[in-house]
């Protein structure tokens, strides 16, 4: 193991900033990538925010200790950025779409392309001819010119940016693609192994943005899938192919489920609160109705009762309502919390909605109290 010095080590919110020596570490979002993790001394790198620096999980004295690279995200890293250059370059070269974003994130990548008119077609063609190349393998070469010289590429896919004065890294896939960039990469294209979009969409009106995974992500991806699908097929005791259409025969069945749910519930609410009129809790000159059970009735009597008249209490598992004209109820939700932490809530003067377990005997006593302010 190699060893590394610290120069520095303070508090940064909940954990701590090690400024490093020559620091070998690859930095979050450079170049769109995701930066190193590992361990220095045991400590663990949560992330690597600037160059020579890291933030940590615990204290770490100035000094020099053994540190530890996870090679293997490295590796992973290098197959998506690779494949995100492979998919850019076929984008471009066949069908002359620039690559005008790229973001690694560490479930998925995705790739913006110029252009919001992509049929189907087009997509599962681009997909296939990544795969098509990945199959053939290809060396990925990396070198390091000069400015003027790396400019002058006649390959070059896209022009390097004016900001950049010193030597250029170059990545070349033989055959077709050279491009400038200093992530990682992997040294042929066949540990690429597959590619494979998840999905597309319209982004700021003229970009068409890709999610895709390679390597062992997309392998993965496959198997989740695949063990998803045949535990449709078992709970549906259907085909693969019947999967969609079970699903939407469940979907039509919930929402005439819904719609006999809410009637029923406007029904007993109607019901409920004709009751809680007949026997109203009267102090002074204030009417109370109190109600515990179903919500979705608490919310119906809620919308119906008359609030210039009554101060309606709502409550079911968990949680509760208030809703009247006549006290503000917001108030009296921040009361409940003072007299109980554990109820929490808030609203405005005609109604707040309430979390926790609300007793009866509780939230009409804390009321009573309430009116008595």
């Amino acid at each position: 193991m190699k060893k590394i010095k610290v120069l520095d080590c303070f508090k940064d919110k909940n954990f701590y900033k090690i400024i490093l020596e020559n620091s070998p570490f690859y930095v979050d979002g450079k170049g769109g990538q995701l930066g190193d993790r590992g361990s220095i001394q045991g400590t663990k790198i949560l992330e690597v925010p600037e160059e020579n620096s890291v933030i940590v999980n615990h204290e770490l004295p100035p000094g020099e200790y053994f540190y530890f690279i996870d090679e293997e995200r490295r590796l992973d890293i290098a197959i998506q950025h690779t494949a995100q250059h492979l998919f850019s370059a076929i984008a471009y070269n066949d069908y002359e779409l620039n690559t005008v974003g790229f973001r690694m994130a560490d479930n998925y990548s995705t790739v913006d392309l110029d252009s919001k008119e992509l049929s189907l077609h087009i997509i599962e063609e681009l997909e296939n001819k990544v795969n098509d190349f990945i199959s053939k393998g290809s060396h990925v070469l990396i070198n390091v010119i000069p400015r003027d010289e790396a400019n002058n590429l006649s390959t070059l896919r896209k022009k390097i940016s004016d900001k950049v004065q010193d030597d250029v890294r170059i990545i070349e896939i033989e055959g077709i693609d050279t491009s400038a960039c200093g992530g990682f990469h992997v040294e042929n294209i066949k540990d690429l192994r597959v590619f494979k979009i998840l999905k597309y969409e319209k982004i700021k009106g003229s970009y068409t943005r890709f999610y895709f995974l390679a390597g062992n992500r997309a392998i993965e991806d496959y198997s989740n899938k695949t063990n998803i699908t045949n535990s449709l097929i078992d709970k549906f005791s259907c085909k693969s192919f019947e999967i969609l259409s079970m699903a939407d025969k469940l979907l039509e069945e919930k929402k005439k489920l819904e719609t006999e749910l809410r009637l029923l519930s406007q029904d007993c609410g109607t019901m409920v609160l004709e009751k809680l009129l007949e026997y109203p809790i009267q102090w002074g000159d204030k009417k109370i109705l109190f109600y515990s059970g179903d919500n979705k009735v608490v919310n119906y009597i809620s919308q119906n009762v008359n609030t210039n008249n009554y101060i309606f209490i709502g409550t079911w598992e968990n949680g509760g309502l208030v809703t009247s004209k006549t006290i503000s109820c917001g108030d009296f939700a921040k009361y409940l919390n003072v007299l109980d932490g554990n109820i929490k809530g808030g609203g405005n003067s005609e109604r707040a909605n309430l979390k926790g377990n609300i007793d009866k005997t509780f939230i009409l006593c804390a009321l009573e109290n309430f009116l008595k302010l």
